[in-house]
C-alpha cells in the first residue's frame, strides 16, 4: 500500500512546522475477570443516548468547519491538512462525503452544497489524468494540476491507485442515486476512466512513478479490507472485478493476534487495518457474513490486546507530527508481526510513535459500538479542538498528537451520519 493521505515530500515538511512529541509508554493491565469480562466489553451495545449522539454531531461540526477551511474556492478540493498545498485522490473523496454529511445534518443548506459539490464535479471532469485513463494519485488542491511524487507540478504525476480511485467511485455512485441531478456529469467522470488499465484480471492495480528518472513500478493492490471496500466502488459502476478480490474469505490465511483469529491476505501484502473495515460499515453496510465477522475480529484483537496489556488501542494509517517519516501506518498485523509501525515504503518499521486514532475510535463506536469501542471514544477526546480534531492521542502518557487533517475529518463526519440516521449511508 502506498501513502493515501499525503506523501513522504509533505509529511518531512509537515515534521518541520509542527515538529516532534512525547514517546508513549504502557499504562498499568487493569485488573481482569476472565473470558466472561472480556466477552462482556465486546457485547454490542444499545442505541446511542442523546449525550453521545450530541458528542458525534459537535465533533461534526467542527470537523466541518476545518473542511471549510482549507477548501480552495477555485476548484473545491481541500487541502489533506491546512499546512500542505496539495491533496491526494483519497481526499477527494473525503471531501465530497464531508459536505455530503454537513449537509444531510443540517451545518449547510441546499445552495452552499449544490455550490460546492458541483464545483468538485466541474474540477474532476476537467483535470488532466494520468495516462489518460486514470486520477493521478495527487493534486495541487488550488490549481487542479498533477503532481508528481516529489511533490512537483508535472505533466506525467505520479501514478494512479486503484484503491483511491475505487473510493472516489463509492462516492460518486452515492451522490449520483441520492441526487440525480448530479448523476449525469458523476457518469461523464467515471467514463474518462479506462477501467481496462485500472484493473487487472478484476483485481486492482497501481502504478507508481519515480519523480527522478521516470521509471514505473506496477503492482496488484491486494490488502484485506481495502481490497473489498474498492472493489465495490468499481462494481457499482459495472465494471468487471473478480467475484473473489469481493469476497473476504479468499486468498487469506489465519493468523493469531492477542488470541484472536484474524484473516490477512495469503499474497504476501498482508497489512490488516481498521479504516477499510469502518468505512465499509459506514458508507456500504456488512453485506456478507464473513466481511462483518472479519471487522469484528479486527476489532476484538484491538479490545485483547487492552485487555492484555492495558493499552488503550485503537489503530489505523495516520499523520502524525514525529519524525523521521511523519505519516505511518500502525497496523493490527503485517510481515508476521502484531501491532507493528511503519513509514511509507518498504523495511520501515518504527517502535514508535504509538497513537490512539481518533478517526478508528469515532468509526468503530458508530458501526460496532460496544463497551470497548465507547472506551476508545472516551480516550481520544483529548484531541478534540476549536480548530479541528488531531490525529489521536499518544498510547500511555494520552496527550494530544496534534495534526488535523481532511481525512480525520471525513470519518468523523461519516461516523456522526452513521451514528444519527442508525444506517449506512448507502442504504434506502
Amino acid at each position: 500500500m502506498r501513502p493515501r493521505q499525503i506523501l513522504i515530500a509533505s509529511l518531512v515538511l509537515l515534521g518541520a512546522v509542527l515538529g516532534s512529541s512525547a514517546c508513549s509508554k504502557a499504562q498499568q493491565p487493569p485488573t481482569r475477570a476472565g473470558a466472561a469480562a472480556q466477552q462482556s466489553a465486546l457485547a454490542v451495545q444499545p442505541v446511542a443516548t442523546p449525550q453521545e449522539r450530541q458528542l458525534y454531531l459537535d465533533a461534526a461540526r467542527t470537523s466541518r468547519n476545518f473542511v471549510n477551511r482549507i477548501t480552495e474556492p477555485s476548484t473545491g478540493l481541500a487541502r489533506a491538512h491546512a499546512n500542505y498545498a496539495n491533496v491526494t485522490l483519497w481526499d477527494i473523496a473525503g471531501v465530497i462525503a464531508a459536505n455530503y454529511v454537513a449537509r444531510d445534518l443540517g451545518f449547510i443548506d441546499d445552495a452552499t452544497y449544490d455550490s460546492h459539490i458541483s464545483r468538485i464535479l466541474s474540477t474532476l471532469s476537467t483535470v488532466d489524468l494520468f495516462d489518460k485513463a486514470a486520477f493521478n494519485r495527487i493534486y495541487d488542491a488550488k490549481t487542479g494540476r498533477m503532481i508528481d511524487n516529489a511533490s512537483r507540478v508535472s505533466t506525467v504525476g505520479a501514478g494512479f491507485s486503484s484503491v483511491d480511485i475505487g473510493r472516489l467511485l463509492v462516492w460518486l455512485r452515492i451522490i449520483s442515486l441520492k441526487q440525480p441531478k448530479y448523476a449525469p456529469l458523476a457518469t461523464q467522470i467515471v467514463r474518462r476512466l479506462d477501467m481496462r488499465k485500472l484493473l487487472d484480471d478484476g483485481f486492482l492495480r497501481g502504478v507508481d512513478v519515480d519523480p527522478r528518472n521516470g521509471s514505473r513500478k506496477e503492482f496488484q493492490e491486494t490488502e484485506i479490507g481495502y481490497q473489498q471496500y474498492a472493489l465495490s466502488g468499481f462494481s457499482m459502476w459495472g465494471a468487471r472485478v473478480n467475484a473473489g478480490g469481493l469476497d473476504v474469505r479468499k486468498n487469506v490465511s489465519t493468523v493469531n493476534v492477542s488470541g484472536i483469529r484474524v484473516l490477512t491476505d495469503s499474497r504476501g501484502n498482508d497489512r490488516v487495518m481498521s479504516e477499510p473495515y469502518i468505512m465499509i460499515g459506514l458508507e456500504l453496510g456488512y453485506r456478507s457474513p464473513a466481511l462483518r465477522a472479519q471487522a469484528e475480529q479486527v476489532l476484538a484483537a484491538q479490545a485483547a490486546r487492552y485487555q492484555k496489556t492495558g493499552i488503550v488501542t485503537a489503530v489505523t494509517e495516520d499523520a502524525v507530527p514525529d519524525p523521521p517519516y511523519y505519516f505511518y501506518y500502525y497496523s493490527v498485523w503485517h510481515n508476521d508481526r502484531p501491532f507493528v509501525i511503519e513509514g511509507p515504503g518498504e523495511n520501515k518499521v518504527v517502535q514508535r510513535p504509538r497513537w490512539v486514532s481518533s478517526k478508528a475510535a469515532f468509526g468503530w463506536n458508530a458501526v460496532l459500538p460496544n463497551a470497548y469501542t465507547q472506551l476508545l471514544l472516551r480516550t481520544v477526546q483529548p484531541a478534540g479542538t476549536p480548530s479541528g480534531w488531531g490525529s489521536g492521542v499518544y498510547e500511555g502518557t494520552q496527550r494530544p498528537t496534534g495534526v488535523p487533517s481532511l481525512n480525520t475529518a471525513a470519518l468523523i463526519m461519516e461516523s456522526a451520519y452513521y451514528k444519527i440516521k442508525g444506517k449506512p449511508i448507502y442504504s434506502n
